[in-house]
């Protein structure tokens, strides 16, 4: 049995990797043997499992090496987990190795390394680091390694709203008041820092198990003081750039002008969603979606529920009402309408709320949140917009994304569900002809040291 061990894809990527020393390897083998088994009788899923039981590995880390990637390494940092993805990258948990510190990285894949995707991507950091607000994910370090542009931030554990909402359900109005009211501090801060969020949806709203908020990922922020029209695709197309379940109708109508009060709208739809459990407009495709942002009103959260004050809800519509110069101006503004239904324990309600959730392990079925139109080089992602008709060229749909062409959507999947390995298959995390021969020796050592 030890031939076709030393002979797995897996094996070979386990010893290439350096996850974990053949010391302790073989520790974990001496001790994880079930009674009257011996090393004969190791084979692959026994030894991925005996890994995973002892904490060396986890079944991710599993799931990449049996694809053959061997590569848990950027710079300083050792690669744990998929934890999600953002508009311009797969976004992972790592440790730095030697502060010993979790944080989040961000990993433009190699597919998009074109001369305006990287300057995007160097935007977004730019964007990310000028900014430090407790409701704003920080910042820390940005890099290249291999090839590899990165960017790493503060690690925000708990769940993203929408994932919160999937599996706990409409939350309590004062839950869902105070993660309106800190969702619009942290925009009232970057919009005084002269940039607009673009992509505002429960899956960029992070909640912690403490009860603290913070918005992420400014993948499609723009500066109000650039003086380059943004996203304008070729010709005299213009693309809406954003999600489509939280679109303002200024953003559908002229996506070249970016507003600050855009983002007051989508907070309103995304406080909707959180209240109701519903996005505003459920079904149809992104042109149907666009159509009804502009000329429908969403069924009114009482509709789904009758413990809401007409104040919130009257707060709501002012939020969402679909002519800017009536909205809600501001998020300052936004934040004060929402305020009066905070109470002393709201924050406590919203960790109880995600203490739940997390013991959860399914999520309630509802209508997906849509991906984003975007115009990422590469994909055919964006919607061309001419006139008044909006037509998207791809209708596919994802977990909190904002380039719709990038992935499927599996009803609050795990990352690696959905996500590719480290820096995906373009950067190749996978084992060389040299290194899959070194692979060999050392699987055939270890091998030979479990037999003695």
């Amino acid at each position: 049995m030890v031939q076709p061990l030393q002979q797995s894809l897996f094996c070979r990527a386990l010893v290439s990797s350096g996850l974990i020393a053949p010391e302790r390897l073989e520790q974990v083998v001496a001790q994880g043997l079930p009674a009257h088994a011996t090393v004969a009788d190791l084979d692959e899923a026994l030894l991925a499992k005996l890994l995973v039981d002892s904490g060396d590995l986890n079944a991710w880390q599993v799931e990449q090496l049996r694809e053959g990637r061997s590569r848990f390494r950027l710079g300083p940092y050792l690669i744990h987990d998929a934890i999600g993805r953002g508009g311009m990258g797969d976004v992972f948990q790592a440790e730095h190795e030697l502060l010993g510190r979790i944080e989040a990285i961000k990993v433009l894949p190699k597919r998009k390394t074109t001369p305006d995707a990287v300057a995007r991507f160097a935007r977004e950091v730019r964007a990310q680091a000028q900014l430090d607000h407790p409701n704003l994910v920080r910042v820390t370090f940005a890099g290249a390694d291999g090839g590899a542009h990165y960017f790493v931030s503060e690690y925000v554990p708990g769940l993203d709203l929408r994932r919160l909402v999937r599996r706990f359900g409409p939350l309590p109005i004062e839950a869902a008041a105070h993660i309106g009211v800190e969702a619009a501090k942290g925009l009232e801060y970057a919009h005084r820092k002269g940039l607009v969020h673009r992509d505002v949806k429960p899956g960029n709203v992070l909640v912690t198990p403490q009860g603290a908020v913070k918005l992420t990922d400014l993948g499609l922020a723009w500066r109000l003081d650039d003086a380059t029209p943004p996203d304008q695709g070729a010709g005299t197309g213009r693309r809406v750039v954003g999600t489509s379940d939280y679109l303002a109708p200024e953003s559908i109508r002229t996506p070249n002008r970016v507003l600050p009060v855009s983002d007051v709208y989508a907070l309103g739809c995304t406080v909707y969603y959180a209240i109701t459990g519903k996005v505003p407009y459920p079904g149809g495709d992104h042109a149907e979606k666009a159509r009804r942002h502009l000329n429908e009103a969403p069924l009114s959260p009482g509709a789904f529920r009758s413990d809401l004050p007409e104040a919130f809800v009257a707060a709501l519509w002012n939020m969402m009402d679909k002519d800017e110069n009536r909205r809600t101006p501001t998020a300052v503004a936004a934040a004060e309408a929402l305020l009066p239904f905070v109470t002393p324990g709201s924050k406590a309600s919203v960790a109880r709320v995600v203490d739940v959730a997390l013991r959860r392990r399914t999520a309630a079925p509802d209508e997906r949140e849509d991906s984003a139109w975007d115009e990422t080089a590469g994909d055919s992602s964006a919607v061309e917009q001419h006139g008044s008709n909006a037509r998207p060229d791809v209708a596919s749909q994802g977990t909190d994304p904002v380039c719709a062409a990038d992935q499927e959507t599996v009803p609050d999947a795990k990352p690696s569900e959905t996500h590719e390995a480290p820096l995906d298959r373009g950067v190749r995390w996978t084992v060389t002809a040299a290194v899959a021969a070194a692979g060999l020796v050392g699987i055939a050592a270890l091998a030979t040291a479990w037999l003695r």
